[in-house]
C-alpha cells in the first residue's frame, strides 16, 4: 500500500548503481490468478539484468516496469494498480524476458544530495489535502517546532482556500517548509501561478503528487 513511498525513499538515498527492484502483489496466494509468484518471478529477473543497472530504483507490477519518482498507486483492488500518469512506465517485463525504452532523467541513487549515513531520524513532514469545507484551523495543529515542513495536497493546480492561505504564511515564517502539490494525481504544479510562491517562500512539487 506504501510501495511508492518506499520506492522513491530508496530512490533519494541509495547510493549505488546496482539494480533494486521493489515488487509486490494485489491478490493473495490462496486467490484464483494470484499475481505475486509471477511479479516475483519478474522482479529478480530484472534485477540480474544489465539493462537495469543505473536506472534508480524500479518497481515492477503486473509486466510493468515503472520508475521509483513516477509510480504511483492508482488502483485499489486490480492487479494492474500501479502506474505512472505523467511519465508512463519505463518498460516492459512478460515471463522475465525484459525491455527497457526510457532512461530516468533526474537525478537519482548515487547522484542525489541526500545522505542519510550519519542521521539516526527524520525530519518530520505533515500532508494536508484541501476539499470543499476544509477547516483551516487545522493546519495550525500542524505548526509545531518539530514539523519540518508541510505539503499542501491542493485542489486543481494546487490551489487552497483563502483562509487557508494565511496559515500556510505562518507556517513559513516560523521556518517550516511549505510544498504545493495537488489532490488530483496527475499533472504539474507551477511556481508562482495563482499563488505567489516566490514571493511566499513556497515550494512547488513539479510533477510529484
Amino acid at each position: 500500500d506504501t510501495l511508492e513511498e518506499t520506492a522513491y525513499f530508496l530512490n533519494l538515498t541509495i547510493k549505488s548503481t546496482k539494480p533494486v527492484i521493489l515488487v509486490g502483489a494485489m491478490r493473495p496466494s490462496t486467490s484464483i490468478g494470484c499475481d505475486g509468484p509471477i511479479n516475483l518471478y519478474n522482479a529478480v529477473a530484472l534485477a540480474a539484468d544489465q539493462q537495469a543497472e543505473n536506472k534508480g530504483v524500479l518497481v515492477v507490477m503486473a509486466d510493468n516496469i515503472f520508475a521509483a519518482r513516477d509510480v504511483a498507486k492508482t488502483g485499489a483492488s486490480s492487479v494492474e494498480a500501479f502506474s505512472a500518469h505523467n511519465s508512463g512506465k519505463i518498460g516492459h517485463i512478460s515471463y522475465g524476458n525484459s525491455k527497457i525504452y526510457y532512461q530516468p532523467t533526474k537525478l537519482h541513487t548515487q547522484n542525489t544530495e541526500f545522505d542519510i549515513s550519519k542521521i539516526n531520524t527524520l525530519p518530520k513532514v505533515e500532508i494536508v489535502q484541501i476539499y470543499a469545507g476544509f477547516d483551516a484551523n487545522i493546519v495550525d495543529s500542524f505548526i509545531t517546532p518539530t514539523t519540518k515542513a508541510i505539503v499542501v495536497a491542493g485542489v486543481g493546480g494546487g490551489n487552497v482556500g483563502k483562509d487557508v492561505l494565511p496559515k500556510l504564511i505562518k507556517a513559513r515564517q516560523q521556518g517550516i517548509f511549505v510544498v504545493r502539490s495537488s489532490r488530483v494525481g496527475s499533472g504539474f504544479i507551477l511556481p508562482n501561478m495563482e499563488i505567489n510562491d516566490d514571493e511566499l517562500g513556497f515550494i512547488t512539487a513539479d510533477n510529484l503528487s
